[in-house]
């Protein structure tokens, strides 16, 4: 861990978008930044522009490739986060089986204490120039809207052209708001940004999901066709993409919590006009357009499920009739119509 000086310069947009808009970071605030070894030009910039911002400290910590995988975050690490005000975490890459754990559990560590926490895996120099300069102030209006109009309902059902026909419940189930625009005490989000998303009933799916474009670090040449009963997948259909999910729940399952590896955690929908389809499950998921559905561990969402992985499949062009409203009509949004 190092505690930054470097001087000021010409910073990049997106790294102005990130301290200023999306961090809003202010005049005597401590901050944190952590990146991957691939990272560290990202690392730079940020701490750049963070100085422009006069923060009372400013501090950076990198992972070296030879911690790879890493199966915790160093207890120096987290006692420093859960003493800054600011906090900025940036992965390259990050192993699902192998790295998932130790993200969440360090994630859930640092929001203990009081910093405002944006972090972002898979990233890359083409989401810092898209994802990354989206408007987040407009992403923010439209995910609010639909989490104001989503609060309070119960009966989800998703169909499209490609065969999915699921329904789920949302009953007593609080949506979240995923913005960008991260202010106030332990507030959390991810970097890029816009979703909103809830954890639904656990025993509720019904039906069938086809995930046609990305699963965790795949995109997908051929539909993966999942069949649920009573919130769990039954059956995985559909190439290579369908033994890459089977695969990674099987392994799931060998570990201590694994029998919750095959019920629904997540529904969510897109909010993100920048956002580029593209087999990265961390921006793919916030494309506009998109809905996500997820198996596995949803604690953290306010769910009840317990499991050793969370694992996201995006889909496009759904219709979604929530409570017998249509909310999306082949993924163009219909609240304002």
């Amino acid at each position: 861990m190092s505690k930054s000086e470097a001087a000021p310069g010409v910073s990049p947009s997106w790294a102005v978008n990130v301290i200023h808009t999306c961090m809003d970071l202010q005049r005597g605030e401590e901050m944190l930044i952590v990146v991957d070894e691939p990272l560290s030009y990202v690392r730079d910039a940020l701490q750049a522009e963070a100085i422009k911002a006069s923060p009372g400290g400013l501090w950076s910590y990198t992972f070296p490739n030879a911690m790879r995988p890493f199966s915790e975050y160093p207890p120096r690490l987290l006692a420093l986060a859960t003493q800054v005000d600011v906090i900025v975490l940036f992965l390259a890459s990050l192993e699902p089986a192998k790295e998932q754990l130790a993200w969440v559990a360090g994630r859930e560590a640092i929001r203990k204490g009081k910093a405002r926490f944006g972090a972002g895996a898979y990233i890359d120099q083409s989401i810092l120039d898209n994802e990354l300069n989206a408007d987040y102030q407009q992403i923010a209006t439209l995910t609010q809207s639909l989490a104001n109009w989503l609060g309070g309902r119960s009966a989800v059902h998703i169909t499209t052209s490609l065969g999915t026909d699921l329904h789920l419940s949302i009953a007593g189930r609080e949506w979240m708001t995923d913005t960008g625009i991260l202010r106030g005490r332990g507030v959390y989000g991810n970097l890029p940004a816009g979703e909103v998303y809830v954890a639904p009933v656990e025993d509720s799916a019904e039906g069938v999901l086809v995930i046609d474009k990305s699963l965790p670090g795949l995109a997908l040449s051929e539909p993966v066709r999942l069949v649920f009963e009573k919130g769990r997948v039954v059956r995985i259909e559909g190439g290579a993409g369908a033994s890459f999910l089977e695969e990674a729940i099987e392994e799931a399952q060998r570990k201590p919590g694994g029998e919750g590896a095959r019920v629904i955690a997540e529904f969510g929908i897109g909010t993100n006009p920048s956002a580029r389809l593209q087999g990265n499950i961390m921006t793919d998921e916030k494309a506009a357009g998109t809905i996500h559905v997820a198996l596995g561990r949803n604690d953290f969402l306010g769910g009840k499920n317990i499991a050793p992985t969370h694992i996201d499949g995006v889909v496009s062009q759904p219709t979604v009739w929530v409570d017998g409203k249509m909310l999306l009509d082949k993924g163009r949004h219909r609240l304002q119509e």
